[in-house]
């Protein structure tokens, strides 16, 4: 692969205010022209004739591939690079659900002084309900000292509210930062063109005085490559960034820069949360996959593709002061791994109210005396934790979810006593010790039976990944049906469903499973037989779940996706000879990936125990954890 600097401006934002407007200073003839040239995927069939430019977009149903007038560009440089704006301190995800969704909410603006949230979703604005085709950027913002009336609905409680706001003058901030006991604390809001330099000041200021670096990435949206590149390299050096991904199969890759320094040694934990999108996804993959530190938080939003925006600047011929933004690249991590729709896994997930607490109980210094503190492995990282600290009113709760997040495969606890002992602890026998009213994720009855998969499993269950039954159990050798092994990948994978009819003889569109087999056949990792069914309750063999994975992986990763071009060699042939001749190249391809298969027999049956551990094994494989223990 050759290095590429991409010097127009690569959007990994999300559409933020913007909507479709129309668009009358581009014509159809250029709007075809462009998608032809430059759009990521195959074009739906007849898009290239439309009259419209509208209809185009809309036919072609990407929310990121927008038209945007001069107006809109400006208002979308500002939310990236941090300007002042009128407005109410928003920013919006341009797709409509139900209604426009909060992404983030500024510091010091009126939607924060509301008490407007990231997740509440806008349904009416002064009274008029909002729809899909609605300029919501327009509407909302006004002549400042105006009032506006947002009605929302509440993600936590699905409550309707109305907020009556007055517009004003609001700075969009892209970097503070601060000292919050021994933690260098940066809040980032975008990835913009201040970001880089704010950080570095941030570095170089703060770096003597802390013990760890907390970067908060939990209302960040996006920005572009460049600037989330240059961040990354401030902790990790001159590294591979991103790897870019075009309609024809080509890579580029993004070095965070050219001779970039490393500024600090201490461990970076970046806190996330279903809003960190894009860019910011981009650059927790890329500390996960570096080695940089840890994630705390929730999965991430899951936006894996990657914009380019065409202007009067790289195409003064046909755009004045208007632009088009396109989908022109899928993006994968330096490990290459995707986050598209699954988003990037935190190292610990933690709820939303505990995330920051969870994040500075771990900036204690190592302590002169053990007495008296914790001492965490999580990854390749120590971290130390005061217990009175911990155990104080404020922090118990957060305290509690952290020992409940800490996962078997990547992390060990030790109890300090004395001057300089540390004894081996399990974070359940702590929390009974303490008296903490600590609930085990995978804490199942009969996982004793598992030798071999008992932590992977208990890993998967501490991420939300698989679940058990309510008595306890995880029924281990229970056998898996294609249904419900289908579930369980899509589940895992956070895939949504396609909203198309199954297309199988024998299969309901109002069965239990039906989104989630629509979501893997929609991504081409699931097919019926020849007869036309899918025949859902049959048990699933060996063979078929890893076929299933195999595509999985050749979707989720680069090198997947290298080894699904191969042909199977005589050698390969040798060494898969057992599988069955349909299976043989998936066998070999998850195998290559460093997916364990000895031990099973292809034909046999699966069951929950051997489904959780092939999903585990892939996972683990694909990078798409943070590193064991």
């Amino acid at each position: 692969m050759r290095k590429k600097r991409f010097t127009s401006l690569l959007s990994l934002a999300l559409a933020l205010t913007l909507t479709v407007a129309p668009a009358s200073a581009l014509t159809p003839q250029e709007a075809a022209s462009l998608l032809d040239t430059y759009y990521v995927d195959e074009l739906p069939q007849g898009l290239l004739t439309m009259d419209s430019v509208d209809a185009m977009l809309e036919a072609l149903g990407d929310p990121y591939t927008v038209y945007m007038t001069e107006e809109e560009y400006q208002s979308f440089l500002s939310s990236v690079n941090g300007k002042t704006v009128v407005g109410i301190g928003v920013s919006i995800e341009k797709t409509f659900r139900d209604g426009f969704q909060i992404m983030s909410v500024l510091p010091h603006s009126p939607a924060l002084e509301a008490g407007l949230e990231a997740g509440d979703r806008i349904i009416a604005v002064n009274g008029t309900a909002v729809t899909a085709g609605m300029d919501i950027s327009a509407v909302i913002t006004g002549e400042e000292n105006t009032p506006v009336t947002i009605t929302i609905i509440r993600q936590a409680d699905g409550q309707t509210k109305d907020h009556t706001l007055t517009r004003r003058s609001v700075l969009i901030p892209i970097v503070t930062y601060n000292a919050q006991g021994s933690a260098g604390v940066i809040q980032c809001a975008s990835f913009g063109s201040s970001t880089m330099s704010t950080i570095q000041e941030a570095l170089n200021t703060l770096d003597d005085e802390t013990s760890i670096w907390i970067l908060d990435l939990r209302s960040n949206s996006g920005g572009t490559s460049e600037a989330a590149a240059g961040s990354v390299g401030l902790f990790a050096g001159s590294q591979i960034m991103v790897y870019f991904r075009d309609g024809n199969g080509t890579y580029n890759h993004v070095y965070t820069t050219d001779a970039c320094p490393d500024l600090t040694d201490k461990p970076l934990i970046v806190l996330t949360s279903a809003y960190s999108a894009s860019a910011s996804e981009l650059f927790t993959a890329a500390v996960r996959d570096h080695g940089l530190g840890i994630s705390i938080g929730q999965r991430t939003y899951g936006k894996g593709i990657a914009q380019k925006v065409y202007d009067q600047d790289n195409m003064p011929e046909i755009f004045h002061g208007d632009a088009m933004k396109i989908t022109v690249y899928r993006f994968f991590s330096p490990d290459g791994t995707t986050n598209q729709t699954m988003g990037v896994l935190p190292t610990l997930l933690i709820s939303p109210e505990n995330t920051a607490s969870a994040a500075l109980l771990l900036s204690c210094p190592e302590p002169n005396r053990a007495e008296g503190h914790l001492k965490l492995k999580i990854g390749s990282f120590l971290f130390y934790i005061h217990l009175d600290t911990g155990l104080s009113e404020e922090n118990r709760a957060a305290f509690t979810e952290l020992l409940e997040a800490l996962p078997p495969q990547f992390s060990l606890l030790w109890e300090g006593a004395g001057q300089k002992n540390w004894t081996c602890i399990s974070p359940k026998e702590l929390a009974a010790k303490l008296t903490l009213p600590y609930k085990g994720r995978g804490d199942f009855s009969d996982l004793d039976l598992c030798t071999n998969s008992k932590e992977k499993i208990q890993t998967l269950a501490t991420y939300g990944l698989v679940s058990g039954y309510e008595d306890g159990s995880f029924r281990p050798q229970a056998v898996v049906t294609r249904a419900e092994f289908c579930t369980m990948v899509a589940a895992a994978l956070r895939l949504p469903a396609s909203g198309s009819p199954l297309p199988f003889s024998d299969t309901q569109d109002s069965a239990w499973y039906a989104d989630f087999v629509s979501a893997m056949v929609a991504r081409g990792f699931i097919i019926g037989y020849d007869d036309g069914s899918f025949r859902p309750n049959k048990t699933i063999t060996h063979e078929e779940m890893v076929a299933i994975l195999s595509s999985v992986a050749t979707w989720a990763t680069i090198e997947g996706y290298e080894l699904s071009q191969q042909e199977l060699s005589l050698h390969d042939s040798g060494l898969y000879m057992d599988w069955a001749p349909w299976s043989q190249t998936s066998a070999r391809n998850l195998g290559h990936l460093g997916v364990d298969l000895s031990g099973f027999i292809p034909s046999q049956p699966g069951n929950r125990e051997t489904a959780a551990r092939l999903l585990y094994d892939l996972m683990h494989a694909s990078h798409m954890f943070w590193g064991e223990s």
